[in-house]
């Protein structure tokens, strides 16, 4: 039914609603594609939006974002940096009980219980996340780990490690500015 969303009931399963439901993000938190119940250390380094789309799909056959996924996440950064938004920050996310309607889900490709992020996964990653803090000003960013019993975003990660890795990134781009700066100005005085 257009316009219409899901929710979780109180019986512990989705159905539709008549009303929207509107997402009001107070924080980011980050997944992994992680491995399977029965494979929790299978490699998901290539799981694309397709693929998640797919999975999800099967999970929530009519949990769909109005941009046409089904993905639960709001947006998927898969492993050669590509990223996707498939929700509207405003529209209902399917990614971590409880925190549905006061978050972004942001989804990795890859199994950070083996691995972690590649480089163009942290440099989309580092785009991504001022987008949202310009949006959000300092939107806490949180693992799903703490809000459910999992290993998401991996164990190889530290809970930190998203803000962590920005942060990190953020000085590195002040420190290449101010070296470009610098080198104007010697360059403008050796001219005098």
């Amino acid at each position: 039914m257009p316009g219409s969303s899901w929710g979780r009931s109180s019986q512990g399963y989705w159905r539709s609603k008549t009303i929207i439901m509107t997402n009001k993000p107070t924080v980011i938190i980050t997944h992994h594609t992680g491995g399977t119940d029965a494979q929790p250390l299978a490699n998901s380094s290539y799981a694309t939006v397709a693929d998640i789309d797919l999975w999800h799909k099967l999970r929530w056959p009519g949990f769909t974002s109005r941009a046409g996924y089904h993905v639960g996440y709001h947006y998927v950064i898969e492993k050669d940096g590509k990223l996707t938004q498939t929700r509207e920050h405003d529209e209902e996310g399917a990614h971590c009980i409880g925190m549905n309607l006061s978050s972004i889900g942001v989804c990795f490709s890859g199994n950070f219980d083996l691995t972690t992020p590649t480089l163009e996964q942290m440099q989309t990653w580092y785009t991504l996340y001022r987008k949202l803090d310009k949006e959000f000003p300092n939107i806490p960013v949180r693992p799903h780990r703490a809000y459910a019993r999992k290993t998401c975003h991996g164990t190889n990660l530290p809970d930190n490690y998203f803000m962590v890795k920005y942060q990190e990134w953020t000085i590195g781009e002040r420190i290449k500015q101010l070296r470009s700066q610098l080198k104007a100005i010697l360059t403008r005085r050796r001219m005098r």
